[in-house]
C-alpha cells in the first residue's frame, strides 16, 4: 500500500510504499502517484531556481518520497495552493483505491 501524508502546515509532502495493482512497470494506481509526486518535486524545484523557497528538499526514490517547501511568507499563499491541488489528486486516489493508497492530512 501506498501511504500519503500531507504536512499542510509545513508544505511537506511524504509518500511510501508500493500500490502493488499490477505488475511493476504497469500498476496505474502507482504511476498515477508517482507523477503526482514527480509534478510537486517539479514545482519546487522551479521555486528553488526562481528563489522563491528556504531550504527545499527533494527525495526522489523507489517506494519513497519526501517533498518539502519553506517560503518567505509573500510566496506561503501561491506554495500552498499548488500543494493542495497535488494533495487533491492523492486524496482522489484514495478515495477510488483505498485498498491501494490511504492519504492523511496533518495540521496544527
Amino acid at each position: 500500500m501506498i501511504k500519503v501524508t500531507y504536512h499542510r502546515d509545513l508544505n511537506r509532502v511524504e509518500v511510501e510504499g508500493h500500490a502493488k495493482s499490477g505488475e511493476i512497470g504497469h500498476d496505474l494506481i502507482c504511476a498515477s502517484a508517482s507523477i503526482l509526486a514527480y509534478t510537486l518535486a517539479a514545482f519546487v524545484e522551479n521555486m528553488k531556481n526562481a528563489g522563491q523557497t528556504r531550504y527545499p528538499k527533494v527525495e526522489l526514490k523507489e517506494g519513497h518520497a519526501v517533498i518539502d517547501c519553506r517560503c518567505p511568507s509573500r510566496y506561503k499563499n501561491s506554495v500552498t495552493i499548488a500543494f493542495d491541488t497535488v494533495c487533491g489528486g492523492f486524496e482522489l486516489l484514495a478515495q477510488s483505491y483505498p485498498d491501494n493508497i490511504s492519504y492523511k492530512i496533518m495540521e496544527m
